[in-house]
């Protein structure tokens, strides 16, 4: 979300032929992840189907839920957040250290905080504080004047973390910035214990890694049984949420490892066939195992089976768009800029549109198809001819 929406980085050296490294190190020729740019942007406006989808799903009660639910949005729900956030971090992970070889700390850490930031608080005071606005007076029946709600009732909402809203990954991704720094400071004290790479060869073939993800989940969830108070909701006026950060943390430090690793780049790049037979697995486990609860096996089971399926479906996410969408694309070039501004814009939208059409006696199937397009067409809209036109409002809204 952060990158140039051309990306490039200097070929990395063949490790099976230590005898040229040096030489590779220095080649000017470079490899382009257009990839990784279409997945990016393309898991960012998912973002918009995966709200339209809550308004009508039968498993969330959402800001706003329309009387007629269907099964089919609550499992388009479940598909789409199986790997949507899990295969962005990783792939922020690997433009994060991409930027850092490139660029240094300080300039990483420049561009990074006012990509991050500056549209983050200004989307949180202009465009989250009308949300927080038609949510407290229409959908809440609370009318007052926007007076009063600025001056009596926004502050109170922003201490209590109301304002993040579905900005919350922005957050996240800043503190995963500061361990990317603090890994790549530290590099050079890593490189003395060589002998961890034996460890990692292991943990790298066929992608046996993945086993390890679903143990951040784990621990969470003790973490969040024996201290509730701390790992329950959010800190700092919302600026910190543990349950986000422990449980996404290693799919960044994937991203990471990724980038510097070539040969698990050639490892991640297909999908090895235990993990159709694990995912299989680890669906039907979780279902069996949906309504235990605890400490006890069956909920570490069902708790490991639902991480598992995250790692997976990542995984499988990445293997696709790297096969099938590696090449140029204007369109994908144009709505990877874009995207930025829809994610930013849509969820004020979607509830908007999503309440206007509660009354309305048409099929859901047509409700969630009306608020898709017309979300996707005023958030485009806003994209192409104001903030790609004006430089103030480029750089409130993408950091630019």
């Amino acid at each position: 979300m952060t990158t140039p929406t051309v990306l490039e980085l200097p070929e990395a050296p063949d490790l099976r032929q230590q005898t040229q490294s040096v030489s590779l190190q220095n080649q000017s020729a470079s490899t382009r992840f257009y990839y990784m740019d279409s997945m990016r942007s393309i898991l960012m406006m998912l973002g918009v189907v995966l709200h339209g989808a809550l308004i009508y799903s039968s498993g969330d009660h959402w800001i706003i839920s329309d009387s007629h639910k269907s099964e089919f949005f609550a499992i388009l729900d479940s598909v789409i957040h199986a790997f949507r956030m899990p295969a962005f971090f990783i792939i922020a992970g690997f433009f994060s250290m991409m930027s850092l070889k490139k660029y240094g700390i300080g300039t990483f850490t420049r561009v990074r905080l006012t990509r991050i930031l500056v549209p983050l608080f200004c989307t949180a005071l202009f465009i989250n504080s009308i949300e927080l606005y038609f949510r407290t007076t229409i959908l809440q029946h609370n009318p007052m004047t926007v007076a009063h709600f600025l001056t009596q009732v926004l502050p109170q909402k922003w201490i209590v973390g109301e304002w993040v809203s579905h900005l919350w990954f922005l957050l996240t991704l800043v503190q995963f910035f500061a361990v990317g720094i603090i890994l790549f400071a530290l590099k050079n004290h890593f490189s003395r214990f060589s002998h961890f790479d034996r460890y990692l060869g292991g943990l790298r073939k066929n992608c046996y890694f993945l086993f390890l993800l679903p143990l951040a989940d784990i621990s969470w969830s003790v973490a969040a049984r024996l201290a509730p108070d701390i790992f329950h909701g959010s800190l700092f006026c919302g600026l910190l949420n543990l349950e986000d950060f422990m449980i996404y943390l290693p799919y960044y430090l994937v991203g990471l490892w990724l980038f510097h690793d070539r040969l698990l780049q050639n490892e991640f790049h297909t999908i090895a066939r235990w993990e159709w037979g694990a995912l299989v697995l680890a669906i039907l486990t979780h279902h069996l195992l949906e309504n235990a609860h605890g400490l006890s096996q069956e909920s570490f089971l069902r708790i490991y089976s639902t991480g598992l399926t995250f790692a997976l479906s990542s995984h499988i996410c990445y293997v696709l768009f790297y096969k099938f969408m590696n090449r140029d694309s204007p369109v994908f070039r144009y709505l990877s800029d874009a995207s930025y501004s829809i994610y930013l814009f849509h969820h004020l939208c979607v509830i908007v549109i999503g309440y206007l059409l509660l009354n309305v006696q048409i099929a859901i199937g047509y409700k969630f198809l009306t608020v898709e397009l017309a979300t996707i067409a005023i958030t485009l809209s806003i994209h192409h001819f104001l903030i790609l036109r004006f430089k103030t409002l480029r750089f409130m809204f993408n950091g630019k």
